[in-house]
C-alpha cells in the first residue's frame, strides 16, 4: 500500500470537490514556498479554497533545514462587516473529516484522510491535534487551541481588529499578560491572507510594514509574516495572480455535458445578469422605488435579494414590504446588518428565509426552508465572506468595488436565465449641492455599469476591470482612508504591554489598522450583562471595570456594532426610560481613555 497523496486526492477528501485549474496552479505555488499576492479571483470561485490549499502543502510539500517550507499557521483575515463567514464553514469541516476520518459520510476519503492527518500530526508537538481551530463563530470561537503548541499546525479566522489588534500587542479583548504570546504566535511562521483586501487598504499596508521590519529591522526574523492579499475587485492595475489563461478565456458556447472543473468556471463566469439601472428624481425617491420594483416578485416564488447602504434604508424597506398596503408576509423577510451581534448572526442564518439562498450543499440537515418568494434586505454586510445565490436584486448605487461584489450574491453558479439587477439612483448626487467624494465614486460608478451595456456578469464586470486605468479605477472605487504608517519605534512602544497606564507616544492601534476615513461616520462598539447592574456603589471599588474585562474580556459574540450617533439616541431613549443604571466604558488599545460616548451617557442616567 502506496503512502504517497495526491493534491487532487487530498482536495477532494477535505472538500468533496474537484479542483478548479488556478487552484491546482496555487498548490503548485504554495510547495515551491511562493506565496502569490495579490490574488485575484472573482466572486463565486471559490477563493476560500485557499484554506484547504494551504493545509494540503503543508502536509505534502517539501521541507527546508527539516521545516515545510509552507507556513505552519493561517490566518484567514475577513473584513469586519462579515456577518455570515462562509470560511468557518470551511474550516469546520475539514476539522471534522480530520478528526474522524472514519465517518460513514465520507468514508470513500478515509485513507487519504488519515495520511494527512498523521502527516500534520508529525508536525505538532503533542499528539492532541492534527489541527488547530480557531473560528469567527460557533464552538470554535476564538479556542485558544491554536497557542497551545507553536508547533501544531492552526487555522485562525478572525476580523482585521481581531487579528491586526493582537499582531501589535493590543489584542482587543485580551488581557495584557496574553498579548505578547498572541503576538509572537501570529507573527511568526503564519501565512495571513486578508480576504476582499480592496476593503482595508490601510491594513494591508500594515502587513506589508510588519513584514518588511521582520525582514530587514534591527533583529530579522527567521520566519517573518506571509503575506496573500485576496479580492475579487483589486485596487491596483499590476500584475496579479488568479485564474488561469483557459479559464479566463471561456468559448461562446459551453459543452453539453459539464463534466470538468474548468467547465464549471466556465459557467459562473459567463453566469446571465440582466442589468436595469433605473434613475429617480432625487434620494429621497430611491427607497419607495426600491420598494416597487422588488414588490413587482411578490408572485413569482423568487428568492430577491435587496441592498441598501444604511440600516434605516433597509428597516423602511422592510416596513414598506410588509405593511397592510403589500402584504409581504413578515416570516418571508429577513434582515442582514453590521448591528447584528454575533448571537445574532449565529441565529440568522438558521431561519427559513436565509436557508433558501444558501447552496443545498450549504444548508444545515433538515433545515426548514422558506416557500414563496422571499426577500433578504441588507446593508454592505451582505457584500462580503457570504455564501449565497438569489435568483434576483434590487439595490441602490454603491461604489465599483461594492456593486461587484453585490452582484456577486445573484445567479452566483450561472444556473439560471433570466436574473435580473435593478439599481435605483437618484438623477444628481450629493444633498444640497454638497457633493461628498463617496457621492463623486458612485456618479463615476453609474458610467462604469452603464457601459456594460446591461451585462453583469462576472466575465464583463473582470473585462471592464481589467480595461481601466488606475486613475479610473481608484475615482469609483470607495475614497481610500489616510493611511498611517508604522515605524519600529511604534512596534517598540506597543510591545511594551507591561505598562498598562498611558504612554506618550504610544496611540492607539485602531487608525493603523482603518486609517481614517472623513466620509465615513464614527462606529462604537456595545455589550451588554446582567452582572454590570450588580456591581455598583462600593463594589466598584473592590471590583475595578477594567479589572474585571480583563479577567472577562468581552466576546465577538457579545458585540454590537453601528454608528455611533444611532448607539447614542438610543442611548438616550434608554436613559429615560431605565433611569440610572450603571455602564462601564472600556478602551482597549489604551488604557484608563473613557470614551465621550459613554461620559455622556452618565450624565442622562
Amino acid at each position: 500500500m502506496t503512502n504517497s497523496i495526491d493534491f487532487k486526492s487530498a482536495f477532494r477528501a477535505l472538500t468533496d470537490h474537484e479542483p478548479f485549474p488556478w487552484q491546482e496552479g496555487l498548490y503548485e505555488q504554495f510547495v515551491q514556498g511562493v506565496v502569490p499576492s495579490p490574488c485575484d479571483i472573482p466572486t463565486g470561485l471559490g477563493k476560500t479554497a485557499v484554506i484547504p490549499i494551504w493545509l494540503i502543502a503543508l502536509a505534502l510539500g517539501p521541507k527546508k533545514g527539516g521545516r515545510p517550507v509552507v507556513p505552519r499557521r493561517l490566518a484567514y483575515v475577513v473584513n469586519r462587516r462579515t456577518v455570515v463567514d462562509q470560511s468557518t464553514d470551511v474550516v469546520v469541516k475539514m476539522r471534522e473529516r480530520l478528526l474522524e476520518p472514519g465517518c460513514a459520510k465520507w468514508a470513500e476519503h478515509k485513507s487519504v484522510l488519515v495520511k494527512l492527518r498523521n502527516r500534520l500530526q508529525k508536525l505538532a508537538a503533542t499528539d492532541e491535534l492534527p489541527l488547530a481551530v480557531s473560528t469567527l463563530r460557533g464552538q470554535l470561537a476564538d479556542n485558544g487551541q491554536w497557542r497551545s503548541d507553536p508547533a501544531r499546525p492552526a487555522v485562525i479566522l478572525g476580523t482585521v481588529d481581531m487579528i491586526g489588534s493582537r499582531l501589535l500587542f493590543g489584542g482587543y479583548g485580551q488581557g495584557f499578560k496574553s498579548r505578547p504570546l498572541h503576538a509572537g504566535f501570529l507573527g511568526q511562521d503564519t501565512l495571513v491572507v486578508h480576504d476582499e483586501a480592496h476593503l482595508e487598504p490601510a491594513f494591508q499596508k500594515l502587513l506589508v510594514r510588519i513584514g518588511e521590519e521582520q525582514r530587514n529591522g534591527r533583529t530579522p526574523d527567521p520566519w517573518p509574516l506571509r503575506i496573500m492579499e485576496l479580492t475579487a475587485t483589486s485596487r491596483g492595475n499590476g500584475k496579479t495572480s488568479g485564474l488561469t489563461l483557459k479559464e479566463k478565456r471561456p468559448p461562446d458556447k459551453l459543452p453539453v455535458r459539464l463534466n470538468r472543473p474548468i467547465h464549471f468556471v466556465w459557467r459562473r463566469l459567463n453566469a446571465k445578469k440582466m442589468l436595469v439601472p433605473k434613475a429617480v428624481p432625487d434620494e429621497k425617491q430611491v427607497v419607495p422605488e426600491i420598494i416597487k420594483r422588488a414588490l413587482a416578485y411578490k408572485n413569482s416564488g423568487s428568492a430577491v435579494l435587496v441592498f441598501a447602504r444604511t440600516v434605516k434604508d433597509v428597516e423602511d424597506i422592510r416596513k414598506g414590504l410588509t405593511n397592510k398596503k403589500n402584504k409581504v408576509p413578515e416570516e418571508n423577510v429577513e434582515l442582514l446588518t453590521g448591528t447584528l451581534r454575533g448571537l445574532e448572526r449565529d441565529e440568522l442564518v438558521k431561519k427559513p428565509v436565509f436557508q433558501r439562498l444558501f447552496p443545498e450543499s450549504s444548508r444545515n440537515p433538515g433545515a426548514d426552508i422558506a416557500e414563496g418568494t422571499v426577500y433578504l434586505v441588507c446593508t454592505s454586510a451582505g457584500e462580503v465572506g457570504i455564501d449565497i445565490s438569489a435568483d434576483h436584486m434590487v439595490c441602490d448605487l454603491s461604489t465599483l468595488e461594492s456593486m461587484a461584489q453585490r452582484f456577486g450574491r445573484v445567479n452566483r453558479f450561472g444556473d439560471r436565465d433570466d436574473t435580473r439587477i435593478d439599481v435605483v439612483h437618484p438623477t444628481s448626487f450629493g444633498k444640497k449641492g454638497k457633493v461628498t467624494p463617496f457621492d463623486d465614486s458612485c456618479r463615476k460608478t453609474l458610467g462604469l455599469l452603464k457601459s456594460l451595456e446591461g451585462d453583469a456578469s462576472p466575465l464583463a464586470l473582470s473585462k471592464l476591470m481589467a480595461g481601466l486605468d488606475e486613475e479610473t479605477k481608484q475615482a469609483a472605487f470607495a475614497p481610500k482612508p489616510t493611511t498611517l504608517s508604522a515605524t519600529d519605534i511604534l512596534f517598540d512602544a506597543w510591545a511594551l504591554t507591561s505598562i498598562r497606564e498611558k504612554l506618550p507616544g504610544r496611540p492607539p492601534v485602531e487608525p493603523y489598522l482603518h486609517g481614517i476615513s472623513d466620509w465615513q461616520p464614527p462606529e462604537t462598539h456595545v455589550a451588554w450583562r446582567e452582572e454590570v447592574g450588580c456591581i455598583s456603589g462600593d463594589l466598584l471599588e473592590l471590583y475595578k471595570p477594567d479589572d474585571l474585562l480583563e479577567n472577562y474580556p468581552v466576546k465577538s459574540h457579545e458585540l454590537l456594532r453601528d454608528r455611533t450617533s444611532r448607539i447614542l439616541d438610543k442611548l438616550q431613549q434608554l436613559a429615560v426610560s431605565q433611569g440610572s443604571s450603571p455602564a462601564v466604558a472600556g478602551c482597549d488599545h489604551v488604557q484608563n481613555q473613557v470614551p465621550h460616548l459613554v461620559a455622556e451617557f452618565r450624565q442622562l442616567g
